[in-house]
């Protein structure tokens, strides 16, 4: 909190950059006050990594498209800098994007915002030496390898003039204009800004371009106002919106009970507790799984790993873990992510046994699957320590509790619990030094291959180190088939090939909850974790 605090000091100098407006404002102006849950480290958006800092960024800036109400809750593609966009697909199945940028389009210091503000946004994100996590969601872009192994001018995007932004793709990819083009991540940057250090922190050098710009940011709450000249100012909702940060869930419903805030997120299990039964929380991109390291001798063995995933009883893990907001997952991918078609992958049906019906069959056939390997309980008890990492909260400790002794009463395998800090563990996946991991795995798109890419050979994230030359074909395949249905396919069998493995065992999947005062309509979410109050209207204060 000390960095919080010491960057919101910093920020409060913003004030001064953005004047003081006179008088007392319209008398129908309404301003929405809104509540999240982490304070945000930064508002660099190449670097934010929590959705709370997503959400905040994507209000003070905009991609070449955004993303508006689809009038059911969820998300629909629109024109944002980029006033139109012209996609040529060649016979190798790459792509190329070109689009023509609104003449209009304006940084908060009144400078156009031009094409090679993209092109360096985009290299700069890819560029191993800016550090950031968020790099992966270019990984369709020709030349991304090539940039992630030190080389960002090799990302193939281009300015061929100060209104025009190409892309080429390495493939087909029908989630890039919804999931890529309006990201966080990928907004738009000045180079002259962010060539200084801690950019966003000072009121010289944090521009935006967005529909709100920074007013204050007192404390932990950042104030923001309509950005003068924004060219879709006529279409926004509210005046303002202040985003108040609180770590503390039931601090945050006391501050929405009380009408010191308008929306909340992140619900109370007692205000959930409170919704009809017909209540349904959000779908979320995240799926909790456990991660058997392919290159540990412990863990080598394709059937002690299907055998431990076939043991486990995800209904008892989604009750333990809450039953309302928590769904026992049914493959790697969520519920929520949409396939080529613009349909729920997850309609496909579950990858995973979940019915309660079975459960006593799938763990004699755990036995048998051990049995075929030569296992039995005394060479189990004789091998050597196997211990899962997990990061200690609490609530964590408490599922791989379950976990350990549904080993030891299923299998006779022992399993030794390590709680470690969130740095601990990311330097233990890093290194590869682990045999088991508790861990939650998100998508940085709408799309399948946002939870299956990470696994193919040689790929950044691929922590469990699985390795499959079938599964590694299968995304291939996939990335440049022009028929919906095919790639479809291809994704799905990917899915299963990986989980039969057993190297990555999914556990369940995470829901997001929230709360709107009833006097506003027009809160909409991505189903990647963000949130968008641009068209929120109701009655005023």
């Amino acid at each position: 909190m000390k960095l919080g605090k010491r960057l919101a000091a910093l920020m409060i100098a913003l004030v001064l950059a953005v004047g003081v407006l006179a008088g007392c404002g319209k008398q129908d102006e309404v301003h929405l006050r809104v509540c999240l849950e982490t304070f945000p480290k930064t508002l660099d958006p190449a670097m934010v990594t929590s959705d709370e800092a997503r959400t905040v960024v994507s209000h003070l800036f905009e991609n070449l498209m955004k993303l508006q109400s689809n009038g059911s809750g969820g998300a629909a593609v629109v024109s944002g800098m980029a006033r139109s966009y012209h996609v040529e697909q060649n016979i190798d199945g790459t792509e190329i994007y070109t689009f023509t940028l609104r003449s209009s389009a304006r940084w908060s210091d009144g400078q156009a915002v031009t094409a090679q503000d993209f092109v360096y946004a985009w290299r700069r994100l890819a560029d191993p030496a800016t550090g950031s996590a968020n790099a992966a969601i270019l990984d369709m872009v020709a030349g991304y390898s090539e940039a992630r192994s030190g080389n960002p001018e090799a990302l193939q995007v281009s300015a061929p003039d100060e209104h025009t932004f190409e892309v080429v793709l390495s493939g087909r990819c029908p989630y890039f204009l919804k999931s890529v083009c309006t990201a966080a991540a990928t907004m738009p940057v000045r180079s002259d800004a962010a060539a200084q250090e801690n950019w966003f922190m000072n009121k010289d050098t944090f521009l935006t371009n967005g529909p709100y710009r920074v007013k204050s940011w007192d404390g932990e709450v950042l104030e923001t106002e309509q950005t003068e000249g924004y060219y879709g100012s006529r279409r926004l909702g509210p005046d303002g919106i202040s985003f108040h940060f609180v770590s503390d869930a039931k601090t945050a419903a006391s501050l929405f009970d009380r009408g010191d805030v308008d929306f909340v997120l992140g619900l109370t299990d007692e205000t959930i507790a409170k919704k009809p039964d017909s209540w349904m929380p959000d779908y979320y991109a995240e799926t909790s799984v456990v991660l058997l390291n392919q290159m540990s001798t412990l863990t080598s063995d394709e059937n002690l790993r299907r055998a431990m995933s076939l043991v486990l009883d995800r209904n008892a893990v989604a009750n333990l873990m809450g039953s309302r907001t928590i769904l026992p997952a049914e493959g790697l991918v969520t519920w929520g992510i949409q396939n080529t078609r613009g349909e729920e992958f997850r309609s496909i049906g579950p990858a995973l046994d979940n019915d309660e019906a079975n459960y006593e069959k799938n763990c004699q056939t755990a036995l048998e699957l051990l049995a075929q390997s030569g296992y039995t309980a005394a060479s189990l008890s004789a091998l050597d320590t196997v211990t899962m990492l997990y990061e200690s909260d609490g609530i964590t400790d408490s599922l791989t509790q379950l976990l350990q002794k549904t080993w030891k009463d299923k299998l006779g395998l022992t399993v030794t619990l390590r709680g470690v800090s969130r740095e601990q563990m990311t330097e233990a996946l890093s290194r590869g030094e682990y045999t088991i991991a508790a861990l939650r795995i998100k998508s940085d798109r709408d799309d399948a291959t946002g939870f299956l890419n990470r696994w193919r050979s040689g790929n950044e994230g691929n922590y469990a180190n699985f390795h499959s030359s079938a599964y590694d074909m299968l995304l291939r395949v996939a990335a440049v088939s022009d028929r919906t249905d095919a790639r479809d396919a291809y994704l799905e069998d990917a899915e299963r090939l990986l989980l039969e493995t057993g190297n990555v065992i999914p556990l369940y999947y995470t829901t997001r909850s929230w709360e709107l005062n009833t006097r506003y309509t027009g809160v909409f979410g991505d189903g990647l974790g963000r949130y968008f109050f641009t068209g929120v209207n109701g009655a005023a204060n």
